[in-house]
């Protein structure tokens, strides 16, 4: 899926804040009960989930960041890690995957 909803994170291009921006999370973390959390969490904040350890969300950076905040209170002191990466329309559209993938549908990603 192509997002058509973004067309620029540059600064100069309005309010790159507000836009809507195509979102990787990952992560590895050990401890069942904070992974099945984090989970959550995530498929709370709109995201679906792509691989056992990954999610995909269209969100703005201010939503992003909360989420991230979220998380990282979550991950206070314990072992793992979660990644963000923000990824601009053009990018995610050349994503390539071998093997079976869950498949994103747009029905399926609620737009926070």
């Amino acid at each position: 899926m192509a997002s058509d909803h973004v067309t620029s994170l540059s600064p100069h291009d309005g309010d790159s804040r507000s836009e809507l921006v195509d979102t990787i999370i990952i992560y590895d973390i050990s401890e069942n009960s904070l992974r099945t959390r984090v989970a959550k969490v995530l498929m709370d904040y709109g995201c679906i989930r792509i691989q056992e350890s990954a999610f995909y969300g269209i969100m703005n950076h201010n939503t992003r960041e909360k989420l991230r905040l979220r998380l990282e209170k979550m991950m206070h002191a314990r072992e793992g890690n979660i990644q963000f990466y923000p990824l601009c329309s053009k990018c995610f559209s050349l994503k390539e995957s071998i093997g079976e993938i869950y498949e994103i549908k747009e029905e399926d990603v609620t737009v926070l």
